[in-house]
């Protein structure tokens, strides 16, 4: 299992306006959280947020402390954006279950099974697991999030 501190969230876009804002293309997940003052990684370098919002459709807006010109965030245009694992327990879906991209590749808390992938359809994930032939929603049906471990509910897969 590798050790992995940073996890891709999104990829910045073209700049909005003159005050330093700019289009994020950002994971499903963290669409609707208020992610002012949280610390994301760019180029290795951490960026702290001044503003999120929603902008349009599905899309959002992210601005940055101390980028207030189109010069200063156009530099920053198609790079990736990351997210640190200190925040696993930051944000919680309604099933108090945290963004499952924390997870993929790694064992979870039951019966070695390994999350793999996820997919949202319809603003639901599904997570690929190893040795499970159909998706499985990610909801506290079949999952539970405590003490820092993501734990499959051997129970829910039984039909």
């Amino acid at each position: 299992m590798t050790n992995q501190s940073y996890f891709v969230v999104g990829k910045l876009g073209k700049p909005h306006s003159l005050k330093g804002f700019q289009y994020i293309n950002i994971e499903y997940f963290f669409r609707n959280f208020d992610l002012k003052e949280i610390t994301l990684r760019i180029n290795d370098v951490d960026f702290v947020i001044e503003e999120f919002k929603k902008h349009l459709k599905n899309r959002n807006l992210i601005k940055f402390k101390s980028y207030d010109t189109i010069e200063s965030i156009s530099k920053l245009r198609n790079l990736d954006v990351k997210i640190n694992i200190d925040l696993l327990s930051t944000f919680f879906n309604e099933d108090k279950l945290p963004w499952p991209g924390f997870f993929i590749g790694k064992e979870l808390k039951s019966n070695n099974y390994k999350l793999l992938s996820y997919e949202v359809l319809n603003n639901i994930y599904f997570c690929k697991i190893s040795g499970i032939e159909m998706s499985v929603p990610y909801n506290s049906n079949f999952f539970i999030f405590e003490n820092d471990s993501l734990t499959l509910l051997d129970n829910s897969l039984t039909i």
